[in-house]
């Protein structure tokens, strides 16, 4: 074979996999209108910062306050999903059910003195899994997240 068709043919193949890739991608939950941000790398400057890995319940002891986990959960028992947050974390909840090893990709959950900027959504989904949804699952319960800290 030709180096010219070697080429057409390994092109074809990158266009087929970005192909893929999209469709990969537009299954996986986005963020939301009440979805936080990660810290820029011009906010990083200067801060010190370490990583734990940490459990739901163990960031939800640790931290003062962790929005809508709770509201969430009575909100699916009481079948109510009118607020468009119950819904964004039900959808997290689904795709990590469906995909439980997609876990260990999230992206980290950011807390910047002593306050939760990042990560509600996903907090708020696993803990759904782990006293709704899939409770017989222990992963959901057992399961360290990555953690950033920032001062």
């Amino acid at each position: 074979m030709s180096l010219y068709l070697l080429l057409m043919n390994l092109q074809e193949q990158i266009s087929r996999m970005k192909s893929m890739m999209g469709v990969i991608n537009e299954n996986i939950p986005q963020p939301g209108e009440s979805s936080g941000s990660p810290l820029s790398d011009e906010e990083r400057q200067g801060m010190e910062s370490r990583t734990e890995e940490l459990t739901v319940n163990e960031l939800i002891d640790m931290l003062d306050y962790v929005p809508y986990y709770k509201e969430v959960l009575q909100d699916v028992q009481n079948d109510d999903y009118s607020w468009g947050v119950t819904e964004k974390v039900m959808e997290y909840a689904k795709y990590l059910k469906q995909n439980p090893d997609s876990i260990y990709n999230l992206p980290p959950i950011i807390i910047v003195n002593g306050k939760l900027q990042d990560g509600a959504h996903r907090i708020s989904a696993l803990y759904l899994l782990q006293n709704n949804l899939d409770m017989d699952n222990p992963l959901w319960s057992e399961v360290k997240l990555n953690v950033e800290f920032y001062s």
